[in-house]
């Protein structure tokens, strides 16, 4: 580590499993903890997927990737050559990094390939929770055995939440996982003025439209709204249902666009932080009914902070954001009774939805990168530190 006055500059690299481009937590986690750690001044820089994209001085991109469905959702598999690998470990001992930081570095390939040589202090952060059922036992059971590799050979060692430590097994001589919420830049949010409320409510639905993110069951509701299943209160207007996102099941959102007509539902694809800040300002409620596989829910924290109360499913992820006050926003995880009866409690009552409002922006600072990325520099002062122990005569190139 490099001295600057009284406070210690690191180098720090962290390791992305995922396109850095697509619209996800983990991305804008990623992409977040760069920008502070820079503004606090440490060396940044990313390594992620997407040979043949563009690259720059805080963004290398190593091996290829394929997007593929599984288990309800779709995330990239990557690869690198053995030539690519050298090139990289070749430019990584000439940059000289700390510390270097495995996001889920079990995805397949490129973080476990890049994992083994890398010769300096490793950390890692563990973002996933797997499905119910077979397949999700069947993971489990994998990312145990696994987990016991790994943290055995890891400096320091991050879970998102309590959700991912059912599956961390740290061993006798593995480092144990400490829980540090995965934050991303929500200053934009807090700043955000919302839009006066007109007559008709906006209800936004942000992020991927496959099975696992719930998309199904908000359809289901919004049937149920518009058919009389679940009935608006006398004098009510109906609301507008804005889903803005793009995957699998777009073809069945524009299909139930088709059956209710006009006004019910808008469908947009998936937004710019631009975009999205602008959808938040004019929308009454957030809906995020995402059936499991959720972690955390960084979707939840930005719509809290922008002041628009976010209606979560009751799933493991969602449950440690809202938290207290907005375990009132929880919904059974897949019912779409219950979600439509949410929505239509909330939009009648303005002030609860007020109270849910002031609640959830003080709230949500908890999250937002400023206000933890002290843990996150001393998370990596005691990795670096701890791999010194380990490893007194090992270089500090990988």
């Amino acid at each position: 580590m490099r001295e600057r006055g009284t406070v210690r500059r690191m180098r720090i690299v962290q390791v992305c499993p995922y396109d850095p481009d697509r619209h996800g937590g983990v991305q804008r986690h990623m992409h977040a903890l760069a920008g502070a750690l820079a503004a606090r001044g440490h060396a940044t820089l990313i390594i992620a997927p997407g040979a043949g994209k563009p690259s720059d001085g805080g963004l290398w991109r190593l091996g290829g990737m394929r997007s593929v469905a599984f288990g309800g959702t779709r995330f990239e598999v990557t690869w690198a050559s053995g030539a690519e690998l050298a090139r990289v470990a070749a430019e990584l001992r000439r940059w000289r990094p700390d510390v270097v930081h495995f996001h889920t570095p079990w995805d397949p390939l490129m973080p476990w390939q890049l994992f083994r040589r890398v010769g300096v202090a490793r950390v890692a952060t563990f973002h996933d929770t797997p499905p119910p059922g077979a397949t999700g036992a069947a993971l489990r059971s994998l990312f145990k055995l696994l987990s016991r590799y790994l943290l055995a050979r890891l400096d320091g060692a991050i879970a998102v939440s309590e959700a991912p430590l059912a599956h961390l097994r740290p061993g006798a001589s593995g480092v144990t996982p400490v829980v540090l919420p995965p934050v991303t830049g929500l200053s934009p949010f807090f700043a955000l003025d919302k839009a006066p409320q007109g007559e008709r409510a906006d209800v936004l639905f942000l992020g991927r439209l496959e099975p696992r993110k719930g998309v199904e069951v908000l359809l289901e509701a919004v049937s149920r709204i518009a058919g009389g299943q679940a009935p608006l209160p006398p004098g009510l207007p109906r609301p507008r249902f804005v889903v803005a996102g793009d995957g699998d099941l777009r073809g069945a959102v524009l299909a139930m666009q088709e059956r209710l007509g006009q006004g019910w539902i808008d469908v947009i694809p998936s937004p710019s932080q631009t975009a999205q800040l602008a959808l938040l300002r004019g929308a009454r409620l957030a809906v995020s009914p995402a059936l499991y596989g959720e972690s955390f829910g960084i979707v939840l924290a930005e719509a809290l902070a922008s002041g628009t109360p976010a209606i979560g499913a009751d799933n493991a992820g969602y449950r440690t954001v809202l938290t207290g006050r907005g375990a009132a926003l929880l919904t059974p995880a897949g019912d779409a009774a219950a979600l439509a009866e949410k929505i239509i409690e909330l939009l009648a009552h303005p002030e609860l939805r007020a109270e849910l409002a002031d609640w959830g922006r003080s709230h949500a600072r908890q999250f937002d990168v400023t206000a933890r990325i002290g843990d996150f520099e001393a998370f990596y002062r005691d990795a670096v530190a701890r791999h010194a122990t380990r490893h007194p005569r090992s270089k500090a190139e990988g």
